[in-house]
């Protein structure tokens, strides 16, 4: 029985200091090494170019705001470290095009509003960064570092909007149609429309103060979806930019019932308008009869 437990003894303790010299050895085990940093002064050597117009353009300004270090830093903060790419230059051991990863480390506040904003995109994982976007390694066709105009950047993807913008009646700037940011908000403040302003048409009334109101008797459908209840928001054939070809076509939409005296075979009855000129809202009569 002794003999038992010595042997149980001196297996218990080969196995310990086996444990402990594996443990020493591991301690001394050489750690793989970071990669290396050479900084932004290292890459111009041989894109200075690049580096150039990347330090006169927005990005480079205001990296330079922050700090110098952030300066210095602002190649591998998009291309990964350089260290290896410095003493082998070739297309393999760099990040040639920097991921969506790189982007949101600065520009944090966008992810988070895309996703809740954008669950179009977010499921997709389209578009990145840089389908809409340039680097900064060259003046961008638009601002902010945007590839090309916003209808251009957008109708990528939304064709049918784009398409719509050239209809003969759509909200222009002179003779040229608002770009897509006059209205939206590319990056999604919120998730009706992903507008620039909360509330059913806040965003058209920043235009049409006029039908603002408010009103002392209000025509429902404003506070229901708000002014694309009845008109068209990109481009129509209608020259008020309604849903329907016509105002007494528009009003049918809601007012499916009219009363007896409501001929609307008669042309008089043809254009609710005529009587209800308050379409938006009246403080004077219910029936919207005027403004």
């Amino acid at each position: 029985m002794a003999r038992g437990r010595f042997s149980i003894a001196a297996v218990t303790l080969g196995l310990a200091l086996g444990g402990l010299s594996l443990g020493l050895l591991g301690a001394d085990a050489p750690k793989a090494k970071a990669p290396a940093l050479v900084g932004e002064e290292t890459c111009a050597t041989c894109h200075e170019d690049q580096a150039k117009a990347f330090l006169a353009g927005p990005h480079g300004i205001k990296m330079a705001a922050r700090s110098k270090t952030m300066v210095a830093e602002s190649c591998e903060r998009c291309h990964g470290p350089g260290g290896a790419h410095a003493d082998d230059p070739n297309k393999t051991n760099i990040v040639r095009f920097p991921k969506d990863e790189a982007c949101l480390s600065c520009h944090n506040s966008a992810a988070g509003l895309m996703a809740i904003s954008l669950p179009g995109h977010a499921r997709t994982q389209f578009p990145k960064c840089l389908d809409c976007h340039v680097p900064g390694h060259a003046p961008a066709p638009a601002k902010p570092l945007l590839a090309d105009q916003p209808a251009v950047v957008c109708g990528k993807c939304h064709g049918d909007v784009l398409m719509s913008m050239k209809l003969p009646y759509t909200h222009r700037k002179g003779n040229e149609p608002f770009q897509c940011t006059a209205c939206h908000t590319a990056h999604g403040d919120n998730r009706t429309g992903r507008m620039r302003q909360m509330g059913p048409g806040a965003v058209c009334l920043t235009c049409h103060t006029e039908m603002s109101g408010p009103y002392v008797f209000p025509h429902p459908p404003r506070a229901i979806d708000g002014c694309v209840q009845c008109h068209t928001a990109h481009g129509t054939l209608n020259p008020m930019m309604l849903n329907r070809p016509s105002v007494a076509q528009q009003c049918l939409e809601c007012h499916t019932t009219v009363t007896s005296r409501h001929d609307i075979t008669k042309p008089m009855y043809q254009n609710c308008q005529n009587c209800h000129i308050g379409i938006h809202g009246s403080n004077h009569n219910r029936f919207l009869l005027d403004e």
